[in-house]
């Protein structure tokens, strides 16, 4: 009788512990509760897919490598608008270009345009120099993690909700990259997230700075 006793009892907490949630239901409800403070209208939230994937310790999936190159794209937009400013300065150079016919006017021109080429050209070398730096950021994070081992889940949530008008559907696609008891940790939009990890990948097989450019232009091209 006991025997017995004891085997219904097995079987009942076995059969408790297979009630609980899946993987996609825990995600899917962190991934609203994470929702629930960030969308205009969340009571017309909406989920349509969830996918669950274990993700491994990686370059791609590192919090510091992708702080490290977050900064990286934010030097790159900078030492773009100093090289536009730089190129238009030249313009202006040349057109007040002083000759012995030139007007005090032209070439007050003339100088202003000279120190705004100037001063830009210096910020375009030290935002180079930065740049420059964070590689090497990321190369030493590169080095000192261990890749291979479990890191928690990586999931993928597809939604639509209202706009801040309340007027249309948006969609919306997040990656949310969460520890083994589905905490978020950190969390990008799928498309930042895959442009994000094209990027970490290039740095990662680029030995030295001159060959990400080239990384680079396989990506894009």
């Amino acid at each position: 009788m006991k025997a017995k006793t004891m085997l219904i009892t097995v079987i009942a907490f076995l059969s408790m512990c297979s009630c609980g949630q899946s993987k996609e239901e825990k995600a899917q409800q962190m991934a609203a509760k994470y929702l629930k403070g960030t969308l205009y209208h969340f009571k017309s939230y909406e989920p349509l897919q969830t996918k669950v994937d274990s993700f491994f310790v990686s370059l791609s999936c590192d919090n510091k490598a992708i702080e490290f190159t977050l900064e990286m794209l934010k030097l790159f937009q900078s030492a773009e608008e100093y090289a536009r400013n730089v190129e238009h300065a030249e313009r202006s150079m040349d057109i007040w270009s002083p000759n012995r016919f030139s007007s005090t006017y032209s070439r007050g021109e003339y100088d202003r345009a000279k120190n705004e080429r100037d001063e830009n050209q210096r910020l375009l070398d030290n935002t180079k120099d930065r740049i420059q730096a964070q590689f090497e950021n990321i190369k030493t994070r590169q080095s000192e993690i261990e890749e291979g081992a479990f890191n928690g889940w990586i999931v993928y949530h597809k939604f639509k909700s209202l706009n801040g008008a309340g007027t249309l559907d948006l969609f919306g696609e997040y990656i949310f990259l969460c520890d083994k008891d589905f905490n978020v940790e950190s969390v990008y939009s799928k498309e930042d997230f895959d442009a994000l990890s094209k990027i970490i990948g290039a740095i990662s097989e680029s030995e030295e700075f001159p060959e990400l450019g080239e990384k680079l232009q396989e990506i894009i091209f």
